[in-house]
């Protein structure tokens, strides 16, 4: 008789298994060895479906959403893999547009029971198995993948995509990928894959030279979305296109080459999965925007979240606060996790009219009384959280510094009326 019985039993065993936001890369396994054998017993899933495979330092999230839009307006039946989670688990498996029901959840779990008895996995890699069941179940016509971490040893990386996407390069999980941007960009085109094209957002330099080397190698034919040339203002974007700009809803002007990058994928696709030009440019024009990315979090408040976790997204997140008001008339509210701080964040998010540290669970956050000692800032947790937010009714509120702070932060101010 199957141990899961019921979902209940299906988050009792997850919550046994270390997640990377909290142990961070113990909770990891830098080996294809274990997927591979896992879904081989599963029939190879992932070999059942078209994808799409992302990877890049920041804007990977964005460009998936993107890609999920523009497909799922032409009538495609999508496929979408992310992650962390924000509010719950289902939201890592899409089709449609819509999460994995906890029924289909529990029936991958059910059926996979066999193989859990026989291979260990990590909690990452249970996640992209159970994608890549239910994209083959549900006979998708595209799915978009986003890499967890890096892209060579990433548990995603079993796929063979009819296209590569590698957002951007920056340091970021430094004690894993590499100290240098061209370390992190040799982890990150590891997702290359033979005679299979590589699209590549705003890199240039030595990360693009490691990259294109990599294609070469792989005798992949590599694309700049650079040639398009891509320009924003106010949340227009132009592409270089005959007669095409797109209104949108975007705040950060880094969203230009987000883009850019998923028009390209869909010209490279173009004669597996024909897109109109007006249909792509109204999936572009009404897309909500990814969750947790520069996000109004209240309907009535001037309250915003951005997951700016690293340097360079958080470079983008300042820049556009400023676009909308000086940087004096916010209030900040943010969250880190211990091994995406350094001494330079301190500089960044100083200058706020106020600001307000949220110190979360796990051996990964960034603890209050570290923090204090190197700016000017006031403890939030569940004891004053609701009494401070009242107070701030009025004011511009931007939450920033980690996805895994969404949760608090969404629960905190939905509290508020």
């Amino acid at each position: 008789m199957s141990r899961f019985k019921t979902i209940g039993d299906v988050w009792d065993f997850l919550n046994t298994i270390p997640m990377f936001q909290k142990t961070g890369a113990a909770a990891s396994n830098f080996s294809l060895d274990n997927i591979r054998s896992f879904c081989e017993q599963l029939g190879n899933p992932q070999e059942r479906f078209r994808s799409i495979h992302v990877a890049g330092t920041n804007g990977k999230g964005t460009t998936c959403y993107l890609l999920e839009q523009i497909y799922a307006h032409s009538g495609y039946k999508t496929g979408l893999f992310t992650s962390p989670h924000l509010l719950r688990y289902n939201e890592r498996v899409r089709v449609g547009q819509l999460e994995i029901s906890d029924d289909a959840i529990l029936t991958f779990f059910q059926t996979a029971e066999p193989v859990f008895e026989k291979i260990s996995l990590s909690y990452f890699e249970i996640c992209t198995v159970l994608a890549f069941w239910h994209f083959a179940e549900q006979e998708v016509d595209i799915a978009i993948i986003e890499a967890g971490l890096g892209g060579r040893l990433d548990s995603t990386n079993i796929i063979t995509p009819e296209v590569s996407v590698i957002t951007s390069i920056g340091l970021d999980h430094q004690d894993i990928l590499g100290d240098t941007t061209e370390k992190i960009a040799r982890e990150k085109a590891g997702i290359i894959k033979e005679g299979k094209p590589i699209v590549v957002g705003n890199i240039s330099g030595n990360e693009l030279d490691v990259i294109e080397t990599v294609a070469l190698s792989k005798q992949s034919e590599l694309f700049e979305s650079a040639v398009l040339h891509p320009e924003w203002r106010d949340g227009i974007i132009h592409l270089d296109l005959p007669g095409i700009i797109f209104q949108t809803s975007f705040r950060e002007q880094v969203n230009k080459w987000n883009v850019a990058m998923a028009w390209k994928v869909t010209e490279l696709l173009d004669h597996e999965l024909p897109v109109k030009i007006e249909s792509k440019q109204q999936a572009i024009e009404s897309f909500p925007g990814a969750p947790a990315r520069f996000e109004k979090l209240h309907s009535k408040y001037e309250w915003y979240f951005s997951g700016s976790h690293n340097k360079q997204a958080l470079e983008s997140s300042l820049e556009a606060i400023e676009e909308i008001r000086p940087k004096e008339e916010w209030v900040l509210i943010f969250s880190s996790m211990k091994d995406k701080w350094n001494p330079e964040m301190a500089t960044m998010y100083s200058g706020f009219k106020n600001a307000f540290f949220v110190e979360q669970e796990g051996d990964r956050a960034k603890k209050f009384d570290e923090i204090k000692e190197e700016m000017n800032v006031q403890e939030l947790d569940e004891n004053n959280a609701k009494i401070i937010l009242k107070e701030l009714k009025t004011e511009l509120v931007i939450f920033m510094g980690s996805f895994y702070f969404y949760a608090i932060a969404k629960r905190w101010t939905t509290d508020v009326s």
